[in-house]
């Protein structure tokens, strides 16, 4: 009798803990999965337009909106803001702040990293673009 008052609360709490860690983990790997997407379409866009330009910051800026951050919070690293010369490969980094919550209890916050590669195929000459440092 008095295991099955013990054991009945013990399981609850159990199942509940696996609950909340398994919803938890989707939706921080979910939000990985969209910062890792991001790094590689700014990499991509390196790639293409031979460095960090205008158009990658403002879709690094639509990104921010979407995830409800702070633009001031997304943190970008690139290698290199251009001028990159064709067949060398640009890198870039997105790093995200993710904030561990139940309800309006912060539990804490963990920083989120996405890492995207990409090769130039920049000619100088062909596109008359500007760069800007992210």
């Amino acid at each position: 009798m008095l295991d099955k008052v013990i054991m009945l609360p013990f399981s609850m709490f159990v199942i509940f803990l696996f609950a909340f860690t398994g919803v938890v983990g989707v939706v921080m790997f979910g939000q990985w999965c969209m910062v890792q997407n991001q790094a590689q379409m700014v990499a991509t866009s390196m790639g293409k337009w031979g460095g960090y330009t205008a158009e990658a910051e403002s879709a690094v800026n639509e990104f921010a909106n979407q995830i409800n951050c702070p633009r001031s919070q997304v943190k970008v690293q690139v290698s290199d803001t251009g001028p990159v010369p064709w067949g060398k490969t640009v890198w870039a980094r997105v790093s995200v702040p993710f904030q561990f919550r139940v309800g309006q209890l912060n539990i804490g916050t963990y920083t989120l990293p996405g890492y995207g590669q990409s090769v130039s195929t920049y000619l100088p000459g062909a596109y008359n673009v500007s760069y800007i440092s992210p």
